[in-house]
């Protein structure tokens, strides 16, 4: 569908072939939206101008990259409707031993591009009294796993900002949505490198982490365009949601954000591979020994209980249904998720 003098004028960053924006872009274009899809290498862009996509470079770390090409936006339109925050950087390791200039690359991509990019943006919005900006945060952000410490930081502080901002603009009717996808088919970790120094005691685990890197992309993730076309729906509904959480793994990571940490702990460290860095161990002691255990009973074969996933699975329901029974507000917050 072509876009007319009418219709709403829309900037995406992180447009990069086959990623999230990249498709955000041609479904809101789709939708008879004026879209200028933005990226710091706009050769990694292919397709979208046949579809009447303007590709512009933007690289969000640069303050005079994001002023000119907002700018430019703005001399060929005179405003835009909806800024669409996706550039986006993974970052993968321990935290304990991962080299700060990839968590530093990763802070200023996520979560100073985001900023970056809405100061040069919202001016226009203030002044025409209207806007929406959309910042793509993640399922991480709410609750994070093993290896990720640093990107699910960045994105936890992309759902804080938006929060803030949601209320700071609300009185210019600018509204602010946070998009938190689950795994989706997209090329977020497509260039990750991991790296750990060579006597790094996180070593023995080296393949967890270079599969953590690549978890949300791989398997049953989400097409891109399934995804593409359920937030441009929302987006662009009459009255856009405050968050949108959809993707693979989307609502089991929302959920696991409310368990006790306990059983976040439990669940995560088997699944990503931090167990097997240590030996099991009681947690009434911490010591790896059968004897020393005073709710074991080796020599009559007697196990610790909570040694049993069974065991902790019982209790994590418990603590989850008394956290919902001594905060009724998420019960609310439950039913409009998933009704």
């Amino acid at each position: 569908m072509s876009a007319d003098s009418n219709s709403q004028v829309v900037l995406v960053t992180g447009c990069s072939t086959g990623g999230i924006g990249y498709h955000l872009a041609l479904e809101l274009a789709h939708r008879g939206c004026r879209v200028y899809a933005s990226s710091r290498d706009t050769r990694k862009v292919v397709g979208l101008t046949e579809h009447g996509i303007q590709v512009l470079e933007l690289d969000v770390t640069h303050n005079e990259s994001t002023a000119a090409a907002v700018q430019y936006v703005l001399n060929e339109t005179s405003r835009i409707d909806i800024l669409v925050n996706n550039a986006g950087l993974m970052c993968a390791g321990p935290v304990a031993d991962t080299d700060l200039k990839y968590a530093q690359s990763a802070f200023d991509t996520n979560v100073l591009g985001v900023a970056r990019v809405c100061q040069a943006v919202t001016p226009s919005m203030i002044k025409q009294k209207h806007g929406l900006i959309v910042n793509i945060g993640s399922v991480s952000g709410y609750a994070t796993t093993p290896w990720v410490g640093f990107y699910s930081a960045s994105k936890a502080a992309v759902h804080a900002m938006s929060d803030a901002m949601r209320m700071e603009l609300a009185p210019f009717n600018i509204r602010v949505v946070v998009v938190a996808p689950g795994g989706i088919q997209s090329n977020l970790a497509e260039h990750q490198q991991v790296e750990l120094p060579e006597n790094s005691p996180f070593m023995p685990a080296i393949q967890a982490i270079r599969d953590r890197a690549v978890f949300s992309q791989a398997g049953n993730a989400t097409p891109t365009d399934v995804f593409a076309r359920v937030v441009a729906s929302r987006v662009l509904a009459s009255n856009p949601p405050p968050y949108i959480t959809y993707g693979n793994h989307a609502r089991t990571t929302w959920l696991l954000h409310y368990a006790p940490a306990v059983l976040r702990d439990w669940i995560y460290s088997r699944r990503f591979g931090t167990a097997q860095l240590r030996q099991k161990s009681c947690p009434f002691t911490g010591k790896s020994s059968h004897s020393s255990c005073p709710a074991r009973a080796h020599a009559s074969g007697i196990s610790c209980p909570f040694s049993s996933p069974f065991m902790w699975c019982t209790l994590g329901v418990a603590f989850v249904a008394a956290h919902f029974y001594t905060h009724p507000e998420l019960v609310q917050r439950f039913r409009a998720f998933f009704f």
